[in-house]
């Protein structure tokens, strides 16, 4: 006889940087529908924030999480202190906040330009993950809740958490003018591997992937300026499904590594690029 399971994807408390806008947004609305029970999100952009709060109240749920905002910077480690000392336990961490910094070769960027851009994307998520780790090594090994023809595969799947970081296609393969852009995302691949080894075996039981987006419709590249979106086109048609990414797409991924559908799956960097990489 099968072990009893539920049709939620996702249990208990996740937490989602960067949850202002684009990725982190869709994140946040796809882990409410999966069903985590508290969701904390945080942001540098306070109205970002509230939009998507209000989003998904506006969904209507038949049970939605409870949603703690709290606004900051992840680069600061103060507030990276703040944000984690408010959450008492957590299942899910799905680490979204970067930036795309300059479009400029090596010996045209600036220290400061580098500097800003690896306080956020490499340095940041670091500070991130480290807090994550230590909150789900207090939680027990949960078992997966999905279906399973036995009690004891339910137990051989199960988990203390998992953590998601969002990286990029540009963290395995190089372009033109991105330099410190893709170093700082093959950094998320490489910290995503190697804290795999450390965390994911016995006893501790704890999933970490990345996801490797390709160019995705949010913010930062449909900007109104125009400069963004059209350092972006070629990049759009290397990709033999010549279109843009939705943030949605991100975000089912992302549910799916959190969950215990992926119980197998760890140290990988999930390719979400329309094909780019293989072109």
């Amino acid at each position: 006889m099968g072990a009893s399971f539920e049709s939620k994807r996702v249990h208990g408390a996740a937490v989602v940087t960067g949850a202002g806008s684009g990725i982190g947004r869709a994140v946040s609305v796809a882990l409410s529908v999966a069903g985590v029970s508290t969701l904390y999100i945080t942001d540098i952009n306070a109205e970002g924030l509230e939009a998507t709060q209000s989003i998904i109240a506006s969904l209507n749920l038949p049970s939605s999480p409870t949603i703690t905002l709290v606004l900051g910077d992840i680069s600061s480690s103060d507030f990276v202190a703040e944000l984690f000392n408010q959450i008492p336990c957590l299942d899910y961490a799905v680490n979204c906040a970067g930036v795309l910094g300059s479009n400029k070769p090596t010996a045209e960027v600036s220290l400061e330009e580098f500097d800003k851009l690896n306080s956020i994307n490499y340095r940041g998520l670091w500070m991130c993950v480290k807090e994550e780790l230590k909150l789900m090594l207090r939680n027990d090994v949960k078992p997966y809740k999905g279906f399973t023809l036995s009690e004891e595969e339910a137990k051989i799947r199960g988990q203390r958490g998992s953590i998601v970081n969002i990286a990029s296609q540009l963290g395995i393969v190089g372009k033109t003018q991105a330099a410190i852009y893709t170093a700082s995302k093959a950094a998320v691949l490489s910290l995503t591997r190697s804290d795999s080894i450390d965390y994911s075996k016995p006893p501790h039981h704890i999933r970490i992937n990345s996801i490797c987006p390709g160019v995705i419709a949010t913010p930062m590249t449909t900007s109104e300026s125009g400069e963004v979106s059209s350092r972006l086109r070629s990049a759009i048609s290397i990709a033999p499904m010549d279109r843009m990414g939705l943030p949605s797409e991100i975000a089912d991924t992302a549910v799916w590594l959190c969950s215990g559908e992926s119980s197998f799956v760890t140290g990988s960097g999930v390719v979400v690029d329309g094909g780019y990489i293989i072109n």
